[in-house]
């Protein structure tokens, strides 16, 4: 990683890297610091010759198209998209990590690091979306981690072996700067990382974390894409990984990467532009996003993408999922949308965790009668309007989802989880939801 200078940066140019040709000058990021590296607000300006082009488009609902410089609000120090490029908890560690390696290595880096450090300190080879980042009085030299991720046959056993070093606090600098290398820009707090599959293509290795007790919990997610794909829900390219004490790896093809196409100047893949539902829906980190419904979420969709009727649809049948699975992390931030043909769709479903407990997490409700920490699938069907739905689509739907939900315990036997944890597992699968969606009748 190139190393953090002492002095905060406080001019970043944007770049999009997600044609076939040169990535493409944007604008100009600005930071403002209130005391050392805490970051109290930024500001961006459009370049003329982008704001000229047939294809820009804003970057994120907080960046319009002007030509004079724009600044955050009140509640905010990063604008949405930067924020979608930074890493979470995860990476943040991770940056804090190597920023210590480089410090006792005798670098000028800093002693702590803020939001605009972590942003640019994302390696540019696995940041998400379709953003770049350089020094702006400088040459065009990509700010992030100059090291590549390996290939998949290297890359799983030593990941996995790094980060479970990284976890018990047993990590070398050695260790540290290759996790900065290629585990940096997932978002969460559960361990990831990044590879390349054999076909030169970019993918997201979700990791087994200490904490997991017993539940092999990625091969559990697998269960549950496997359940999403089989109901017609967009799921990117995935597969379970054994790995050691009967856990899993779940290895995903990024989608924010254009599969099969790379850039003719680079020969590096090319990218996509993403944002989270999180920015489309104006929601910063320092929001209670909890208070949007997914009823609400519907209005934003319609809004936002190129094919509203389609993606609508596709929300609805997502969201019959997540209540029938009882995926609880379903925050805005795990839902999102890509740039495709021109505008913005629906990015495949992810982060979609069966979760044994019921009651005590605050998940996204419904509608405003629903209860977030015990939702109904009634609820759902009783909003399909706001979904663009006849009742008879929406029972559809809702028992076909179910249909294919009911076969947990096949799929999860099939990816090779144990039986002995189909018992826990199998609260996630509430019957009395079940039931309901089964008993709608389909014409």
């Amino acid at each position: 990683m190139k190393p953090t200078t002492g002095q905060p940066i406080s001019e970043v140019g944007i770049y999009l890297g997600e044609g076939t040709g040169e990535p493409v000058y944007v604008g100009i990021l600005n930071s403002s610091y209130a005391g050392g590296r805490n970051l109290a607000s930024s500001s961006f300006q459009y370049d003329r010759e982008y704001l000229a082009r047939a294809d820009r488009y804003e970057l994120s609902p907080d960046l319009p198209l002007v030509a004079t410089r724009t600044w955050t609000g009140s509640n905010s120090n990063l604008f949405g998209v930067f924020a979608d490029a930074s890493p979470d908890a995860w990476g943040q560690k991770l940056v804090e990590a190597n920023n210590a390696v480089q410090h006792r290595h005798g670098l000028d880096a800093p002693r702590g690091l803020g939001d605009f450090d972590f942003l640019v300190g994302v390696s540019d080879n696995t940041r998400m979306g379709a953003l770049r980042l350089t020094t702006a009085d400088g040459p065009r030299d990509w700010l992030g981690t100059n090291s590549s991720p390996d290939s998949e046959v290297v890359s799983l056993q030593r990941t996995l072996r790094v980060a479970s070093r990284y976890e018990a606090r047993q990590a070398s600098d050695e260790d540290i700067e290759y996790l900065a290398g290629i585990a940096t820009s997932p978002g969460g707090a559960r361990p990831k990382a990044n590879l390349w599959k054999d076909d030169g293509s970019l993918a997201l290795v979700k990791l087994p974390h200490s904490k997991d007790g017993n539940l092999d919990v990625e091969g559990w997610e697998g269960v549950a894409l496997t359940i999403a794909k089989n109901a017609g829900i967009q799921t990117p390219q995935f597969k379970a990984v054994h790995a050691a004490e009967g856990k899993s790896v779940l290895v995903l093809d990024r989608f924010d990467r254009v599969a099969g196409s790379t850039s003719a100047v680079s020969g590096e893949q090319r990218r996509r532009g993403y944002m989270s539902a999180a920015t489309a829906l104006g929601i910063s980190k320092h929001d209670d996003n909890t208070r949007i419904t997914y009823e609400q979420f519907a209005d934003t969709i319609a809004e936002t993408s190129s094919a509203a009727a389609q993606d609508l649809r596709e929300m609805f049948t997502r969201i019959a999922l997540t209540v029938l699975v009882n995926n609880v992390d379903d925050h805005w931030r795990n839902h999102g949308f890509l740039r495709v043909d021109g505008g913005w769709r629906l990015s495949p479903v992810f982060d979609v965790n069966p979760s044994p407990r019921h009651g005590v997490i605050h998940s996204r409700a419904i509608s405003d009668n629903d209860d977030p920490r015990d939702r109904d699938i009634r609820n759902l069907h009783a909003i399909a309007d706001a979904y663009r739905l006849t009742s008879d689509q929406s029972a559809e739907i809702i028992s076909g989802v179910a249909a294919k939900v009911r076969e947990w315990p096949t799929v999860a036997g099939s990816v090779g989880i144990p039986v002995n944890q189909f018992e826990e597992m199998g609260a996630a699968f509430n019957e009395d939801q079940l039931a309901f969606a089964e008993s709608l009748p389909v014409s």
